[in-house]
């Protein structure tokens, strides 16, 4: 690893060898470190941590001339974040590397790692991680250099997360163009690849989104016939962690999608029947799809029911006094599985498990939990008493008020795909707060949504609002333009009368949950 004046220098050095050979005591030295830092990545390898650490730390104190000192110090601020969970050590080790060792080939990796520290602290610091990922460009460059992927990757799931599609689609195609002799894992560019793909769909760039998507879904179908050819234990995808067929299916979903919004005349959905949970329903709140399964919660039974949509049991977890729930987002770069959350009325239930909120420099306690939505740094949520949207990471620290005029009675929250508050406000109908709480878009009453009950968004963004009068389906853009309205002859034969709850699945077909009928209508 080299930044590019260290391989012009190298070259020069090639070429007048004789003159500036190393010394006897120079070789042997790089001989010692050499088999220290092999020895200390095995250890590594094994899980054997402190041997492993101790024969870095041997590098950094013993041979510090050594050109292996600067990637032994990456590699120990590296476990320091990664495995510690300790972003300071890291920090600190990552400065003594750029003091020591200026010029190294590790410094374009302390960047990478600076950025990675600066997007997973409390709150995240996008702007600051944007600054280490341009860093790590400029000093390794993109062509084959070990960390530009990395770098290029996490630029675009910054953007991504902020809908800057064209800097989202500039960045994944430099990674997957520019950089293909750099190391990155198979699953880690199949995964770039749909982003694209994704990313190319929400642009318009219909044609280019499909050749992406047929190209990948090729390719992974070719990992798939190699894992049964290897009889499921040897192909790279199972070495790598990922599922190649898990992959291949949510780009068939994308490819779906698209279709559906690039038909003539616009979307549309037919009513393809209803699914009867199997256990039975008293009083249904909320209808969540996730990892393939569809997921109910009843407030009378305080249970969270899972089954196929073919309607064949999977499990029913019990929680006490449940109001609201929602879905961790594997999301199609992310890997992963995702973990169900229930808001249930002063705590969150995360994965079955109680967490506990910590609410330092917050309001006291928070009791009447009524609304919850996943975001990409943690959870926000409502609380009835305090009458605010309350910000909260993955580990339950409290990260402040979500910025929005006064509100009473709200009954359900959502995170637009480029942060916008969304709300339904028993009076007010639906409304959406930018990041300064400023009103950008509202839903009146008597704008043919007298009775709105849920909202949900598709993979590209689309916006669609549930209404319990008629009922009617609602569907707008990422910018809230009007794209289409369904109304009763969309689901004829009485299957949907009084709808307390819809979501979209991955290929954007609409399940949407009736307390009148105690089952979920399919709409493909």
């Amino acid at each position: 690893m080299t930044t590019r004046v260290a391989w012009l220098s190298a070259l020069i050095g090639l070429a007048v060898a004789p003159l500036f050979a190393q010394t006897g005591a120079d070789a042997q030295l790089e001989r010692a470190a050499e088999r220290r830092f092999r020895s200390a990545e095995q250890f590594y390898a094994g899980g054997r941590y402190g041997q492993a650490l101790r024969d870095f730390e041997a590098i950094l104190d013993t041979m510090p001339g050594s050109r292996l000192a600067d990637d032994a110090a990456l590699r120990i601020a590296r476990h320091r974040f990664d495995v510690d969970g300790d972003p300071a050590a890291a920090e600190e080790m990552v400065d003594r590397l750029f003091r020591a060792y200026p010029a190294g080939d590790a410094i374009p990796g302390a960047h990478l790692l600076l950025g990675e520290i600066a997007i997973r602290s409390l709150p995240p610091r996008p702007q600051d991680a944007l600054a280490e990922y341009e860093r790590v460009l400029t000093v390794s460059g993109t062509a084959g250099s070990p960390w530009s992927f990395a770098a290029l990757t996490g630029i675009a799931a910054i953007a991504s997360d902020f809908m800057d599609d064209r800097t989202v689609a500039g960045a994944l195609l430099s990674a997957l163009h520019e950089t293909r002799s750099a190391p990155a894992s198979m699953a880690e560019r199949f995964r770039a690849r749909l982003l694209l793909a994704h990313t190319l769909a929400r642009l318009g760039e219909s044609n280019a989104a499909f050749g992406e998507v047929a190209g990948l879904r090729a390719d992974l179908l070719r990992v798939i016939r190699d894992e049964a050819a290897d009889g499921g234990g040897a192909a790279s995808g199972a070495a790598e962690g990922f599922s190649a067929a898990g992959l291949a299916e949510e780009a068939r979903g994308l490819a779906t999608l698209v279709s559906r919004y690039q038909a003539p005349g616009g979307p549309a959905w037919r009513f393809a029947g209803a699914i009867q949970p199997p256990q039975r329903l008293d009083r249904p709140l909320r209808v969540r799809i996730a990892e393939g399964s569809l997921h109910v919660l009843d407030r009378d039974t305080d249970e969270l029911q899972s089954f196929t949509p073919e309607g064949d049991f999977e499990e029913a977890v019990g929680v006490e006094d449940p109001w609201d729930f929602a879905y961790t987002d594997a999301g199609a770069a992310g890997g992963g599985a995702a973990i169900p959350v229930v808001a249930a009325e002063e705590a969150l239930v995360v994965g079955g498990n109680l967490m506990t909120l910590r609410l330092e420099n917050g309001p006291e306690r928070l009791r009447r939990i009524r609304a919850l939505a996943v975001t990409p740094e943690g959870y926000w949520v409502w609380d009835d008493r305090e009458k605010g949207v309350f910000r909260f990471a993955r580990s339950g620290l409290y990260l402040g008020r979500v910025p929005h005029p006064r509100l009473n009675e709200v009954h359900r929250i959502e995170r637009h795909p480029a942060g916008h508050l969304i709300v339904i406000e028993d009076r007010q109908g639906v409304l959406a707060f930018d990041a300064e709480g400023r009103r950008i878009f509202h839903l009146t009453r008597d704008s043919g949504f007298p009775e709105p009950v849920d909202v949900a968004f598709d993979a590209l963004g689309n916006f669609f609002v549930l209404d319990r009068d008629g009922p009617t389906l609602g569907v707008f853009d990422r910018d809230f333009n009007s794209v289409v309205r369904l109304q009763r002859d969309a689901w004829p034969g009485g299957a949907v009368r009084r709808p307390v709850s819809l979501d979209v699945g991955p290929d954007g077909v609409l399940y949407v949950l009736d307390e009148s009928t105690r089952a979920v209508a399919v709409l493909r």
